[in-house]
């Protein structure tokens, strides 16, 4: 069955920009299972619905559990396997001659489950965990920048974890609106008939800048590059 694992970090971009209604028309287009841990569930249900400034959101994300559109994984099963990792994960990088902690326990189990059933994609905007599974060189060299410090880097340990997660697809909250706006649904809920192209542009660019400024990691270059291909395509409204 196909399937895509959600993490934490992507439940809540799209909570926070008011989008996560766009995951019941993209499963349904996907024809497969969307999926978050116990761990994740945790993080952006359980915990936050004790939290005032969080409540709503858990709240909203809670629905579409009960509706069945994101299913919970029960992670019994998953916790050797998660334990492994978070011990492999988390020494791969050594500051001062301590393993440097990078990774928490709902991505770790995110990442997981993703190999366990293997999933089409790990869906995760976090950016440190995306680095560590796409470019973990560049992320040795963002670290050092960030604690001006020198960043060492166990290179037994991360072929390891390569092997381990391998083959993994991460993919951003950015991806998804992208195929929500390819598909003509942001058109459907925000735009008039008959509105133009530049009016559509405007709503993708605002996407987009919402998903930045509220928790996925994106360049000024990407957007830039984004919007520009997407200006470009002739896009079949499908919905």
């Amino acid at each position: 069955m196909k399937s895509l694992i959600f993490d934490s970090s992507t439940v809540i971009s799209l909570a926070m920009n008011n989008m996560l209604w766009i995951l019941e028309p993209l499963k349904a287009r996907y024809k497969g299972d969307f999926y978050i841990t116990e761990e994740v569930k945790k993080e952006i249900i359980d915990t936050p619905m004790g939290i005032k400034r969080f409540k709503l959101e858990a709240i909203q994300i809670q629905s579409f559990i009960d509706r069945g559109i994101i299913k919970v994984y029960e992670s019994k099963e998953l916790q050797k396997e998660i334990k492994e990792l978070d011990l492999l994960s988390n020494s791969i990088f050594i500051a001062k001659e301590k393993n440097m902690h990078l990774i928490d326990i709902g991505e770790l189990s995110a990442m997981v489950l993703a190999k366990k059933i293997q999933a089409d994609a790990l869906i995760i905007d976090e950016r440190t965990t995306r680095m560590l599974i796409e470019a973990p060189e560049a992320l040795q060299s963002l670290l050092k920048k960030k604690f001006h410090m020198e960043i060492k880097m166990n290179r037994e340990k991360l072929k390891t974890f390569q092997q381990k997660i391998n083959p993994l697809s991460a993919i951003r909250s950015i991806e998804l609106s992208i195929a929500a706006y390819e598909l003509g649904l942001l058109d459907k809920k925000y735009l008039p008939k008959n509105a133009n192209k530049e009016k559509e542009k405007d709503i993708l660019d605002a996407v987009i800048w919402g998903m930045r400024l509220k928790g996925c990691s994106i360049s000024d270059r990407e957007i830039e590059e984004l919007l520009k291909e997407e200006t470009k395509k002739t896009i079949p409204k499908q919905v």
